[in-house]
Parts: C-alpha cells; sequence; structure tokens
C-alpha cells in the first residue's frame, strides 16, 4: 500500500510539473479571473509577460426549454475556440493545451497562460477578444450556445525611455513585474508598483496550492523591490501572489538548482 501511495504522489507532481499554468485556488465560483474589473495586468518592455487566467466552469446551468421555470441541465464542456488581438509574439496556452481550441469540462477549475516578451515598438493598448462555445444536455440532446468576452485589454508601457515611464501610471495603477532572473537558483528580484502607500502580502505558493511563504511589507507609491530568496525551495514551478487590498496578482517562477 506504501509503494502504491508514493507511485501515486510522484505521478502527480510530475503531472503538475507538466502543466503551462495551474488555476488560482481562492477563485471557486463559476467564472473567469481576473473579471471585467480587474482586467489583466500591465505588461512592461523589456520584462517578460506571465498571467494566468483561471476558468471555474459551473457543472450545470438553468435553461428554459419551452415554458418558465427553467430546467437545469448538466454542462458537459467549455470551448474556447479563438484569441485575438494579442499583442505581436504574445502567446496563449490552456492548462493542458498547447493550441486552441481549449476544452474545460463543466465543474472543473482550469486555466490559461498568455505570455510575451514586449519590446518599445508594442507600446500600446491591445482590446482582446476571446471567443467560443459552450456545450450542455437538454433530455439527451447535446446543445451548443456560443460566447464572446470582449473586456480583457493588455497594455503595454515602456518604462525604459526618459519620456515615458512609472510617473505615468504610479499614481492610479497597481502592478507587478516577471521576477528576474527567471528561472533562477538562490535569489531573485520582484518589482511591484503601488497607486499608494500601502501594506502588502508577498506569498510563494507551491503547484498544490500551498503557501509555503506569506509576508506583509509596507509599501510606497510608484516602484518597489522585493527579493525572492530560493534558499528553502526545491527545485520546481512556484508562484507568488502580491495582494494590494483587494487586488491579487499572481506570476510564475522556477526554481534551477
Amino acid at each position: 500500500m506504501k509503494k502504491i501511495l508514493l507511485a501515486l504522489t510522484v505521478l502527480f507532481a510530475l503531472n503538475s510539473y507538466g502543466q503551462n499554468c495551474v488555476p488560482d485556488g481562492q477563485f471557486t465560483n463559476p467564472g473567469v479571473y481576473p473579471d471585467s474589473a480587474t482586467n489583466l495586468p500591465i505588461s512592461y518592455v523589456g520584462s517578460p509577460y506571465n498571467e494566468t487566467i483561471t476558468a471555474v466552469t459551473p457543472a450545470d446551468t438553468c435553461v428554459v426549454v419551452l415554458f418558465p421555470p427553467c430546467t437545469t441541465v448538466p454542462i458537459d464542456s467549455v470551448m474556447v475556440t479563438s484569441v485575438t488581438g494579442l499583442p505581436a509574439g504574445f502567446t496563449i496556452v490552456s492548462m493542458n493545451e498547447n493550441t486552441l481550441p481549449f476544452k474545460f469540462l463543466g465543474g472543473t477549475s482550469s486555466c490559461m497562460l498568455v505570455t510575451g516578451n514586449p519590446t518599445v515598438g508594442d507600446t500600446g493598448v491591445y482590446p482582446i477578444s476571446v471567443s467560443g462555445t459552450s456545450y450542455a444536455t437538454v433530455f439527451g440532446l447535446t446543445q451548443t450556445s456560443p460566447f464572446d468576452v470582449d473586456y480583457y485589454s493588455i497594455r503595454i508601457i515602456d518604462t525604459t525611455s526618459s519620456t515615458t515611464g512609472i510617473a505615468d501610471f504610479s499614481k492610479n495603477t497597481f502592478g507587478i513585474k516577471q521576477n528576474f532572473p527567471n528561472p533562477f537558483s538562490s535569489t531573485s528580484t520582484i518589482e511591484y508598483i503601488l497607486p499608494s502607500n500601502a501594506i502588502v502580502n508577498i506569498s510563494i505558493v507551491n503547484v498544490l496550492g500551498e503557501v509555503l511563504i506569506s509576508e506583509n511589507l509596507s509599501g510606497n507609491q510608484g516602484l518597489n523591490t522585493y527579493k525572492l530568496n530560493a534558499s528553502k525551495l526545491n527545485s520546481g514551478i512556484y508562484f507568488y501572489q502580491i495582494t494590494y487590498q483587494k487586488e491579487k496578482i499572481t506570476k510564475r517562477f522556477i526554481v534551477n538548482k
């Protein structure tokens, strides 16, 4: 029995390590996160962009077949078939799929990962449209319903220029940059930007969603830095989360010893 449990543990760890992303466990209600109010975080010229979108697919829905009231029917899956508007060189993958379409089963949590390396020529705002189809079973028959999500956008800002930079957005924008270097073996730097002086929480989470490190720090308006120490971390994939007021941004990093 011990050998079986050990084998299952190793298999789970290998599967988690091979995933493109891990859904944020704080979101349990059906929906897509970040939501329309939060939007995707800012992208900074010269810093790799790495953002996870968590999708919680409901197990069922209520539809009016002929006359009210509605009937509860199971959702089989949701298929994302098109993602348009990404900046040049940016890509999107799902948790276990590297190319569209992405399939999310009903009653599950999954994710998509957006990555890219913006350059000076990419500065601007990029509206993003996500389209697909949901599938539900109604009286033994598969019914489809198309959907479009068009509230996302990615803003790319050049912080390397003398004419544009932190002063353009620090007064009203919360954002974090990808840590550098990444991957790393000992220490790495995280830069985050606050619109006001505030206490922020920085947490390090493993692929199982377990919080390994959690610190409350006093942050200043504008650019702040945090030194990430991997001395107590084994080689693998981890996530750092920075919470400012009610906003939380999560990014992935890799420890390679």
